[in-house]
């Protein structure tokens, strides 16, 4: 067997183990789960195990790698791909594309919510570098559609916390046999957040408006106005009177 081929062998047998590994620490925890119930679980011999991973730790980086990397990854290559593109298309496509990835393998995502402070050092550094790089790509997104005057003036970090909050319950809430899919689940998430930053629409010419409408209008206006007026003071060399 070639090395492509042996390589291929070894992630797909890695794959079912922290699989099942996952949901055993989520049903356990990780501290009352052993390398034997994983490997019953999975149904292989301790020795097999040991061959893929040497301890219950090598498991969780590899949940590390699979789930928040792998998120990190896929935001940025979908942002990339999208530069210049309509920042609420950006958007809905990033967070259907992550609330997806939760939703076909939630029991990654809750492991690694509940078990971060088990991870050795270096991999809790990477897990963290990961998560941060996740946010940032986010609320990058969220910052030019305020920039270009797409979305509110919202508080784009902040903003980016309150996206993955909504992806990440889905983990409590959604169930598989329920009256709506995964993809269908995803997309309305991603069409809830887009929404939620997005700002009014100011109606065609002729067309009715509502009071209330007009005013949010107005006063998003002001929150755009006031955030340009204070950038071009912040940027002013210091010394320099206004």
């Amino acid at each position: 067997m070639s090395k492509q081929g042996r390589t291929q062998v070894r992630i797909g047998v890695r794959e079912p183990i922290v699989a099942g590994a996952a949901k055993l620490f989520r049903e356990r925890g990780f501290a009352d789960t052993s390398m034997q119930d994983i490997a019953t679980a999975v149904g292989l011999s301790r020795p097999a195990l040991y061959h893929h991973f040497e301890n219950k730790h090598q498991i969780l980086a590899a949940l590390v790698e699979e789930v928040t990397l792998h998120s990190a990854r896929e935001t940025e290559r979908i942002a990339s791909a999208s530069a210049g593109s309509d920042p609420r298309n950006v958007l809905k496509d990033v967070v259907r594309a992550h609330a997806l990835a939760i939703l076909h393998r939630p029991e990654l995502f809750a492991v690694l919510l509940r078990e971060e402070r088990n991870l050795p050092a270096h991999i809790r550094d990477l897990q963290r570098t990961g998560k941060r790089d996740l946010l940032d790509r986010v609320a990058g997104i969220l910052r030019n559609g305020v920039e270009t005057g797409c979305f509110r003036a919202i508080d784009p970090a902040f903003t980016a916390l309150c996206i993955f909050g909504m992806c990440n319950w889905t983990i409590e809430w959604f169930r598989p046999e329920g009256r709506i899919g995964e993809e269908q689940a995803a997309d309305k998430i991603a069409e809830l957040c887009v929404a939620m930053v997005e700002r009014p629409a100011r109606g065609v010419a002729g067309e009715a408006i509502d009071p209330q409408a007009w005013l949010a209008i107005v006063r998003d206006d002001i929150a755009h106005l006031e955030q340009a007026i204070s950038g071009k003071t912040s940027s002013k060399p210091r010394g320099q009177r206004a």
